[in-house]
């Protein structure tokens, strides 16, 4: 098995600004988007209470249509008493129908700390399996999970398979070596290379289910 290069994307840091929210129920914040341009959300953590809040609709899609999804979001409070703070995001709820942003959640953090995430694993290149005998790449696991302080953790792993022939198998295993902060079990595949009769046969397999 080649050793694999594997590339640490850093976790960028990008600024939200946010208010209060007085906009409680159904009715009132569902209008926010379309009275005020204006989306709800919650930040909560720390052994803080949680707190509602409301942001610029389009400046926040900005920010996540650039991967800030991943990011270290710095909060900067409209009331000028209120000290800057750091949070991760959580969780985003979409419209089912039309794609846009309904809700942000945002956990608070502690740059200093120390904390488990997953962490999204990309990969770059054509294996040579593909390019030169007709393979197929597999991925069957498409995030780890890291131990680090928080404002360590990256954005991404990535991943280059272009040395990959048919047969290989990569496992966490055989990324703790360069990476040691993984903690995801180091039997899991992450890729396999799969041969065209394996191609062949997963495709009747799931012709048969379906």
């Amino acid at each position: 098995m080649p050793q694999v290069p594997l590339q640490i994307q850093a976790r960028e840091q990008v600024a939200l600004k946010v208010q209060s929210r007085q906009e409680q129920g159904k009715g009132p914040v569902g209008q926010m988007r379309r009275l005020q341009g204006q989306l709800p959300g919650v930040i909560y953590g720390h052994n803080q209470p949680a707190e509602s809040f409301k942001t610029d609709a389009h400046g926040l899609e900005r920010i996540l249509s650039k991967g800030g999804q991943n990011a270290i979001i710095l909060i900067e409070h409209e009331e000028p008493d209120r000290a800057p703070e750091q949070a991760l995001i959580r969780d985003v709820q979409y419209h089912k129908v039309r794609g846009h942003v309904l809700h942000l959640d945002l956990l608070r953090i502690d740059p200093s700390e120390t904390l488990r995430a997953n962490v999204p694993i990309l990969t770059e290149g054509e294996p040579e399996g593909v390019r030169n005998e007709g393979g197929a790449l597999q991925q069957a696991l498409t995030s780890i999970e890291m131990e680090c302080v928080v404002s360590e953790m990256p954005s991404a792993m990535v991943i280059d398979v272009s040395s990959l022939v048919i047969g290989d198998s990569l496992h966490v295993s055989d990324l703790v070596e360069q990476e040691p902060r993984i903690t995801t079990d180091p039997d899991r595949t992450i890729v396999n290379i799969l041969a065209p009769r394996l191609i062949t046969e997963e495709e009747e397999a799931e012709e048969i289910e379906g």
